[in-house]
């Protein structure tokens, strides 16, 4: 148990670390890219610096949540059953008595 709230910590501490060196390295690209004097390189500077920066932190959110999911064991829970027609047909009638309450 400790291990994994240990595990946990730095996992926490990594990722938000990762996200904030994502974030620096954005803002001094967009900040590079909008000192460009030709219009055209700077647009194209400007749309590679989205492009990249939405990739890597695309890129953290997806490690952050790969390692809590790996740390909590819960990648190997079997999803619950699909709902039969009977429970289907009851959803409306529940949201209607609900709503009166």
């Amino acid at each position: 148990m400790g291990v994994k709230i240990l595990a946990s910590v730095v996992a926490v501490l990594c990722a938000a670390a990762l996200t904030l060196a994502c974030v620096i390295s954005v803002v001094l690209g967009t900040m590079e890219a909008v000192s460009i004097h030709e219009i055209l390189l700077r647009v194209l500077a400007l749309s590679a610096d989205f492009v990249l920066g939405t990739i890597l932190l695309l890129g953290c959110i997806y490690l952050a949540t790969h390692l809590a999911v790996r740390i909590l064991g819960v990648g190997n829970a079997e999803f619950p059953p699909p709902p039969t027609e009977t429970q289907v047909a009851e959803l409306p009638a529940t949201r209607e008595q609900n709503s009166r309450s």
